[in-house]
């Protein structure tokens, strides 16, 4: 929610709810300096319960929202390892809990179970479960992965394979404190003030600046302020022409 929408709210309910007390208390015969006063309180109580309750649902839209990011940082930066890199970064992680062994990459197993990890830009296929299913153990099958089709999914539930999709493993990373420090296709802060500072200077805006130096110039000609509107709209000219120039591809 934006804050002007935020203090919009809040000021709407104000007047609103002491609108309707007035009218109340004013129904109840209560003097007149009385009754404002009283529904200014009431007003003001009720723009605070309001303001509590959007505050909490506006940081938790944030926390989702941030979580939501996080998570997509992290199903890139698994895609984006090495079979070997996916799975030492997995037995670390396991081995918090108990003994963990390799069986080859992508393949740890337990005491209990044998998992299969699976991240890769695309979802797991049925075909990738049919390679799984033919691996003889007596353990608990486990497969890791960003996603996974639904037949792939109905497939898994036919062979009794338990799996773990991007959610869960992200909630299990974050929760364990599992989560890497830097995340592989993140931007630096050195690329993304360049890929900004490339947005902001694109050849291609010089055409907005010259459309508001020219709205702003004709402004000038009947407002009282003529002065401020010409130097701002010459200012705007000349970004134009500089960007037009200057200006990145």
């Amino acid at each position: 929610m934006k804050k002007s929408a935020y203090i919009s709210d809040l000021i709407f309910t104000f007047f609103l709810g002491s609108l309707v007390f007035l009218c109340l208390f004013r129904y109840l015969k209560i003097e007149l300096w009385l009754a404002f006063t009283l529904s200014l309180l009431c007003g003001g109580f009720l723009s605070a319960m309001l303001g509590a309750v959007l505050r909490v649902k506006r940081k938790n839209s944030f926390l989702k929202k941030s979580d939501e990011t996080q998570k997509q940082k992290l199903l890139l930066h698994l895609a984006l390892l090495s079979d070997n890199e996916k799975t030492e970064y997995f037995r670390k992680f396991l081995a918090q809990k108990g003994t963990v062994q390799r069986f080859g990459p992508l393949r740890l197993f337990t005491k209990t179970e044998f998992c299969f990890l699976n991240f890769n830009l695309t979802p797991v296929s049925p075909d990738d479960i049919a390679k799984y299913a033919r691996l003889k153990t007596g353990k608990q099958k486990v497969v890791l992965c960003s996603q996974i089709e639904d037949s792939a999914y109905a497939l898994c539930q036919r062979l009794n394979i338990e799996v773990k999709t991007g959610e869960q493993i992200y909630s299990l990373l974050k929760k364990e404190n599992g989560l890497p420090q830097t995340f592989l296709g993140e931007e630096n802060g050195e690329s993304k003030r360049s890929r900004r500072m490339k947005l902001w200077f694109s050849r291609r805006n010089a055409r907005h600046f010259l459309t508001a130096a020219a709205l702003i110039l004709l402004s000038s000609l009947w407002t009282p302020f003529s002065y401020y509107y010409l130097s701002f709209g010459v200012c705007l000219l000349l970004t134009a022409v500089f960007v037009r120039v200057f200006g990145k591809d």
